[in-house]
């Protein structure tokens, strides 16, 4: 069964999304949040907001610049292989820069937006609803440290070939063009995920002090 999810969609969704919580009784358990701060919060934090909106839509704007990109690259080896019978090798190449960009830029994407996979068990153990939100809050900081550990690794990788100057092996393209997306997609999920448990913590903290679980 599909259960609207109270959660706004935003641009440039502009629908109604639906997430699957397995839950159908009451209480029905609360929204979740996103990276994005609203109402009281948003009017404090209005520089991080406004800021955070130029970037949101560069993300948006390369992510599907890369994705046509990569398809095209698709379409042209495709015909290129089976129309003319001659294959140009360095449309792999190209292939895997376009899709690491597309890759880790959407990481981040996504995780701005809140769309990322999430699960729904809790909230058939738990029904206090400021209860739901410190897991939730404490999944987010899990998710910031594994974030960082991985990141870690992959940005120390990319660094070094950028340092090095290694070369790819049929276009001799620098390397670090690829490694780089690794630098771009980590920092920008973990500041999104950052962002996403001041606005978790912020929401805790004012639904204890009111005295409600709602």
């Amino acid at each position: 069964m599909e259960r609207e999810s109270r959660q706004r969609p935003r641009p440039p969704v502009g629908a109604a999304s639906f997430i699957f919580d397995p839950e159908l009784s009451d209480p029905a358990p609360p929204e979740r949040l996103t990276a994005i701060p609203e109402g009281a919060l948003a009017e404090r934090l209005r520089w991080i907001v406004a800021a955070e909106a130029v970037v949101e839509r560069a993300l948006f704007v390369f992510v599907i610049a890369f994705g046509l990109c990569l398809a095209a690259l698709m379409f042209a080896q495709v015909v290129l292989r089976y129309v003319f019978a001659s294959p140009f090798v360095g449309i792999e190449e190209l292939a895997l820069l376009f899709g690491a960009w597309f890759y880790f830029l959407g990481m981040a994407y996504v995780t701005r937006n809140g769309e990322h996979i999430h699960g729904g068990i809790l909230t058939l153990v738990v029904k206090n609803r400021n209860a739901v939100r410190g897991v939730r809050l404490l999944m987010t900081i899990l998710g910031i440290v594994a974030c960082v550990v991985f990141g870690f690794y992959a940005v120390s990788y990319a660094l070094f070939e950028i340092q090095t100057g290694r070369l790819s092996s049929y276009m001799r393209w620098p390397k670090g063009w690829w490694s780089a997306s690794l630098i771009f997609g980590f920092s920008g999920t973990a500041v999104y995920m950052a962002l996403q448990a001041v606005n978790q913590l912020a929401d805790l903290i004012a639904c204890i002090r009111a005295g409600k679980e709602s």
